[in-house]
């Protein structure tokens, strides 16, 4: 079964609900897991990347696994995001940006001094977040929050986690133009969505999570085995069922049509 959505992306604002550690967002899952497929609809949905327009129409089908394994050999390697996670190494790089402190074998941050002249403004909260690695390319500071949630920011421009992700966990098209990004949120699922490089910084385009759960009444909790074809097709599996001898799943592919140009 195909389905379609499409989205015009001239705004970036997304919502988020809830409490995650370090003073960040928590997104409240609003989908039950069912079995059954809503039928095809087509909805419009506003969102903004910089100052550009861009057009990008998403197409989710449901595959055999079949398919999704003959797919899988032509699928291209990903370029894993670079990152440094030397406890004496990092302090260093980022002098007068973050004040660490070192708690045992943790190191826990005080307060970050963005690049762009703004700051951290809850360091009783940001304390209780342990460094996990800096992404250097990026600049992306990674954290843990409590129950082990991913927690980041972009150290240039103040962004957090639901926007920044982590960089770690990132899948990315073969030219590095989309990539799938994740966050975790400490409570075995994840939040999925997709970003577009511009200007040489990743942006967030799509909240994969809510446009695969309205269009397919599906949680998407967790998805392995993601890799992509070409630069605008993504395979994943959706775990249905956790397994000893091999986790269960459901097999998608996700089209994305830039139909900008």
């Amino acid at each position: 079964m195909k389905i379609s959505l499409y989205i015009k992306i001239t705004s970036l604002t997304f919502l988020s609900l809830g409490t995650i550690a370090c003073g960040q967002k928590l997104k409240n899952k609003s989908v039950v897991q069912s079995k059954k497929l809503k039928e095809p609809t087509s909805t419009e949905e506003h969102a903004m990347v910089a100052r550009d327009s861009i057009s990008v129409h998403f197409e989710i089908e449901k595959i055999s696994a079949e398919e999704f394994f003959t797919s899988k050999r032509r699928q291209k390697t990903s370029k894993l995001a670079e990152k440094i996670t030397d406890f004496q190494i990092v302090p260093k790089l980022l002098t007068r940006v973050v004040d660490f402190k070192e708690m045992g074998n943790y190191l826990n941050i005080e307060k970050i001094n963005f690049r762009n002249g703004t700051s951290s403004d809850d360091n009783d909260l940001l304390s209780e977040c342990t460094f996990v690695a800096f992404f250097p390319t990026e600049d992306i500071l990674l954290l843990e929050g409590g129950h082990s949630t991913d927690v980041s920011f972009d150290l240039g421009t103040g962004q957090e986690t639901y926007d920044t992700g982590n960089p770690g966990l990132a899948t990315t098209s073969p030219s590095g133009i989309f990539r799938l990004n994740k966050v975790y949120e400490g409570q075995e699922c994840f939040y999925h969505f997709i970003q577009v490089k511009k200007n040489g910084k990743f942006k967030k385009i799509a909240e994969l999570n809510d446009i695969f759960e309205k269009k397919t009444n599906k949680w998407l909790c967790v998805v392995e085995k993601e890799f992509w074809t070409d630069d605008h097709s993504l395979y994943f599996g959706l775990v249905t069922k956790y397994n000893e001898r091999g986790n269960e799943y459901e097999f998608y592919k996700v089209k994305i049509i830039d139909s900008s140009n």
